[in-house]
């Protein structure tokens, strides 16, 4: 059915709308430019949501595993912390260096109230210049060390004090309970524990050999919250080291030396004791000297090791290196005569001179007396090819090998000789040598020909035992053993009859030689009138050698001749070496061997 509505309008006629009507639709109806804004901003979203999406991607399935790392990292820290130090013991097991607890004090400048009070209060305590103190507490930074490695009871005295600002952090330090005692072989280690001189350097990576490792939370700054102990992973302590040294024979030395350089007002002076057969260091002394728990206050004269860095000239003591060549080629038998022209000999133009008015004297009295006339006509039998070949042989002008710091020494190419060498190097001028070198040498004759290689250290040990053991090995051979018991007869006779006999003991034989050397100036043109180098080297029983020692006094004043200066200090100590040796505290004489 179909309904038709009627209307009263014109079809044709639009219908009308009100203004209100209009106003509402334009309100309603978006503007073209709105609509384009619109459409961006829907846009840029978009892209926004898709980066985002891309970010997420990245970061969990491409660079997931590194950014994890760097959080952790930047939350979870890593602190290592060096483990305990090997101790070092001498031979017979008696502790030369050990580590023990200290306290390092620090400060926070900003939280410190009155920088001057404390200043002052501190100071005294702590050793150190209230101004120097007040300095650091007025910095600007948020951390500073006031004294590192304080014992127990100063730390202790700090804390009672209860000032604000102060803090202190456990360490470790190093402690040397016989002080001084071979100060020159154990060296000192430095505040961040790692070796600065002597053995303690040598081997220190043997000591000090790992770091003990914990995690410690942090703060966005970095700041350590608190450890994990869970992850404290703690190493090994250092392996520990076994001298050669015997610390009684030692202390002997040092008493017996320091005698010789006040009684002589030297400037200086050495003495090492060796055992010949095998190389072992059994004492090494300098003076001055120090302690080494105050090294840092040492001057550096004091810590300089002179037995194994400084050169001299050895004068006659190096007639017996001539003596044992000329032997060794069969040149001479020891009861040839050889004319010491009366105490002057003019060699190619350069006088030599002796102390007496020699004339004929044989081989070996030439030795027994120290004519240097006699020892340079045995070293033209020689030549100065054969004799130099022999002073290489001996070690001069090569280390030693010994493990210590040392010097090489010096002796020119004989293509480099001087008309006046051949009358100057044979009793020990033109040629400079260490300590050390000059007793490794002499040891060919009390060990049948053979110089052993010096050693300071027997083992090496750690927590599952002996990790090293130093055993000893022949350096070099200069000559035989047949020349080494004629040199040893004829230095016997030197000790009992000749120029050394204030080194004579009253009940063991002695063989040994002493000298006496100008020291050269700086530029090695001539010589320093007034200062001399006094020096013997020997060894003893001189049957069966157990002992070798060499004495050096530098620069005595007054009475200069080695015979005299040196001489009476190797007698002393020997006789206090045989005495501890047989019996002292119950040790044998086996036991050195």
């Amino acid at each position: 059915m179909n309904i038709i509505v009627e209307s009263d309008r014109d079809p044709k006629e639009s219908p009308k709308i009100s203004s209100e009507t209009m106003r509402y639709r334009r309100h309603r109806s978006p503007s073209k430019s709105l609509r384009k804004r619109t459409r961006i901003a829907l846009i840029l979203l978009e892209l926004c949501f898709v980066f985002l999406v891309f970010r997420l991607f990245m970061i969990q399935c491409i660079n997931g595993n590194e950014l994890n790392a760097q959080a952790k990292s930047q939350k979870l820290k890593t602190i290592s912390v060096q483990s305990k130090r090997g101790e070092i013991f001498d031979r017979n097991g008696k502790q030369l260096a050990v580590t023990v607890k200290s306290y390092s004090l620090f400060a926070d400048p900003s939280t410190v109230k009155n920088p001057e009070s404390v200043s002052k209060c501190l100071a005294p305590i702590i050793g150190i210049s209230d101004k120097e103190l007040m300095l650091k507490l007025q910095t600007n930074k948020r951390f500073i060390w006031l004294k590192r490695q304080l014992p127990d009871q100063i730390a202790n005295k700090i804390r009672l004090l209860g000032m604000k600002g102060l803090g202190f952090r456990e360490e470790e330090k190093r402690f040397y309970p016989c002080g001084q005692l071979a100060s020159h072989v154990i060296g000192f280690v430095g505040f961040d524990d790692e070796g600065l001189e002597g053995l303690e350097k040598k081997y220190n990576a043997h000591i000090r050999v790992k770091t003990d490792e914990f995690n410690t939370l942090c703060d966005r700054k970095g700041r350590y919250l608190e450890p994990q102990l869970a992850s404290y992973r703690q190493s090994e302590p250092g392996n520990d080291l076994t001298l050669t040294i015997d610390s009684v024979i030692q202390n002997i030395v040092e008493n017996e030396l320091q005698s010789a350089y006040e009684k002589n007002s030297a400037v200086g002076g050495s003495v090492i004791v060796m055992n010949p057969k095998t190389g072992e260091i059994l004492a090494l002394a300098n003076y001055p000297t120090y302690n080494l728990n105050e090294a840092y206050n040492a001057p550096d004269d004091s810590k300089r090791n002179r037995a194994m860095m400084d050169l001299y000239e050895p004068g006659s003591v190096f007639k017996v290196i001539t003596a044992s060549s000329a032997i060794n080629e069969n040149l001479f038998n020891i009861n040839d005569n050889i004319y010491c022209e009366k105490g002057i000999y003019n060699n190619n133009g350069f006088i030599i001179h002796d102390t007496g008015n020699y004339g004929n004297l044989s081989f070996s009295k030439v030795i027994e007396e120290s004519s240097n006339i006699g020892t340079v006509k045995i070293a033209d039998r020689l030549g100065s090819k054969r004799f130099y070949d022999y002073i290489k042989a001996f070690g001069f002008g090569e280390k030693t090998g010994i493990d210590m710091n040392e010097t090489k020494g010096y002796i020119k190419s004989p293509s480099n000789w001087t008309a006046s060498s051949m009358g100057a190097i044979p009793y020990g001028q033109e040629i400079s040598v260490t300590a050390i070198q000059m007793l490794s040498a002499f040891n060919a004759i009390a060990n049948d020909g053979v110089i052993m290689k010096p050693i300071s250290v027997k083992k090496i040990t750690n927590n599952q035992g002996t990790a090293k053991e130093f055993s000893p090995s022949i350096l070099r051979k200069p000559i035989s053993a047949d020349t080494a018991q004629m040199m040893k007869n004829i230095l016997v006779n030197a000790v009992n009859n000749g120029t050394g006999q204030n080194a004579k003991m009253d009940n063991y034989s002695v063989a040994g030689k002493m000298g006496t050397s100008q020291k050269a100036n700086e530029d090695k043109t001539g010589y320093i009138p007034g200062k001399y180098v006094s020096s013997f080297a020997g060894f003893f029983p001189a049957d069966d050698p157990l002992i070798s020692m060499i004495v050096i006094i530098d620069e005595p004043k007054g009475e200069y001749l080695g015979g005299v200066v040196a001489c009476p200090v190797f007698r002393a100590i020997a006789t206090q070496i045989m005495q501890y040796l047989t019996i002292g505290q119950g040790i044998c004489v086996a036991k050195v061997k």
